[in-house]
């Protein structure tokens, strides 16, 4: 980037918030993903205005962009690797308002979910989309990738919660979508087509997001299981008996014993080990109605679904519980190697699925499976890994391989090869396994529309 770009952004946003620091490049050039960053500069507006005065004058000067939230993402989508402007948002972290009678919050596009979720607990309500990277990770790119987390069989994931949003197009053009309105008919849903682009089409900078009553009265159980088949008729169970859960996830043992040993405050609530575990959560009855947790437990018993469960009596053990299954994939990243895949099936489709996946993974050696999930949503996290011993390109090339034969199947059950972090860059090859060219084309069309020059985080979901 030339001395007069340069001096062009610091007119926009002053010298403090524009950095070339080498060191700053690394830091908000890529996200979670192994990539070797290599932006030009780092800018941090503050304001809306200041967005869209950056991506004018970059539309004009065919200057790329990548915009930039938490990248905590594990598709590359947030890697700038070929000389583009990052715009980080962090420094739009303002809260705007909180409407307890239309159960809203506006907010712009920087703040960290974890506070947006304390300031709507502050007010007596929730910010639903509860994810692991909750304390880092940001309202816009939430809204980018369409996080979900372990609340979305309850409440849904982010495109569910967004009411309004206000973005700027490629040329500075500022969309004010950021209507409080729980139904609004006025024709195309526009920003719906901003949730999950990526960046691609414009940069979100505020979001009007629904909020929910408080949960009160949590309740948790633990159920052992011998199969992944019966964890599906346990779903099909809860159900039928009309429990509404606010999470329904599962882990194997394999995951159990790797928290176990990395995560060593934690406790197994079992005398024994088993193959599969299931946590159910959900909200405590009104007074005066029937707890259902004990006699869901005893037909699940009945039915030879469960062979052991344990119920949460206290805050210790709901934490103890909970941190078995969110504990997961720090303990992967620590054990060795490791190579992670979100992907997404129809719950029906799960249990035969799992079956031929693990004919797939018989035949690999060297390389140990990590499976857990969001059972209720048919999405479950992958991830492969191998001894750090082991040569990291040997490691890439074997998973890379399993992986494809993984997606061959994801492909036959309908599927989608990426349930939560989107496509990005290491996704972008494979989004034929799950997008027919009919539709890959038409995104290109859309791509064409609100961004004819392709500046807007090139490279990514598909190339031009």
């Amino acid at each position: 980037m030339n001395a007069a770009h340069l001096e062009a952004f610091k007119a926009i946003v002053t010298d403090s918030r524009l950095t070339v620091k080498p060191d700053d490049l690394q830091v908000y050039g890529k996200d979670w993903t192994r990539s070797t960053p290599n932006p030009l500069a780092v800018v941090f507006p503050k304001t809306t205005d200041e967005v869209s005065r950056i991506l004018r004058y970059c539309n004009e000067h065919k200057i790329n962009v990548v915009p930039s939230g938490g990248r905590t993402g594990l598709a590359g989508a947030a890697n700038a690797s070929h000389l583009e402007l990052v715009i980080s948002l962090e420094k739009m972290n303002q809260i705007l308002g909180i409407d307890p009678i239309n159960m809203s919050v506006t907010a712009e596009a920087g703040v960290i979910i974890e506070t947006l979720q304390k300031a709507a607990k502050d007010a007596g309500l929730f910010y639903p989309v509860d994810l692991a990277a909750k304390g880092s990770c940001q309202l816009g790119g939430n809204i980018a990738t369409n996080a979900g987390g372990l609340k979305l069989i309850r409440y849904g994931g982010t495109r569910e919660q967004v009411l309004g949003l206000e973005v700027v197009l490629a040329d500075g053009t500022v969309l004010d979508l950021n209507y409080d309105l729980r139904k609004n008919n006025i024709g195309y849903d526009l920003k719906q087509l901003f949730v999950a682009s990526e960046g691609t089409l414009g940069i979100v900078t505020k979001a009007t997001m629904k909020l929910v009553t408080l949960p009160k009265d949590l309740r948790l159980t633990c159920m052992a299981t011998d199969s992944f088949e019966k964890i599906t008729q346990l779903l099909g169970l809860v159900n039928l008996r009309g429990i509404h859960p606010t999470a329904f996830e599962f882990f194997t043992k394999a995951c159990l014993n790797l928290v176990l040993k990395h995560q060593t405050q934690r406790q197994n609530p079992f005398q024994d080990k088993h193959a599969f575990y299931v946590l159910l959560e959900f909200e405590k009855q009104p007074e005066g109605a029937k707890d259902p947790m004990e006699p869901f437990l005893e037909e699940a018993f009945e039915r030879g679904l469960i062979s052991d469960a344990v119920i949460a009596t206290s805050s210790s053990e709901f934490h103890n519980i909970w941190g078995l299954r969110e504990l997961i994939s720090e303990s992967v990243s620590m054990e060795g190697l490791v190579r992670k895949n979100d992907i997404a099936l129809p719950i029906s489709s799960l249990p035969p699925f799992i079956k031929e996946m693990e004919k797939v993974l018989g035949n690999v050696k060297d390389v140990q499976m990590f499976l857990f999930g969001h059972i209720g949503d048919g999405n479950l996290h992958l991830n492969y890994s191998g001894p750090t011993s082991m040569d990291y390109e040997a490691f890439r090339k074997l998973t890379r391989e399993t992986e494809l034969e993984v997606f061959k199947l994801v492909e036959k059950y309908r599927g989608s090869i990426s349930a939560e972090h989107g496509i990005g860059v290491l996704k972008k090859a494979d989004l034929h396994f799950c997008a027919p060219k009919e539709v890959v084309t038409t995104m290109r069309k859309i791509k064409a529309v609100f961004d004819p020059q392709g500046i807007l985080n090139p490279g990514k979901i598909f190339d031009l």
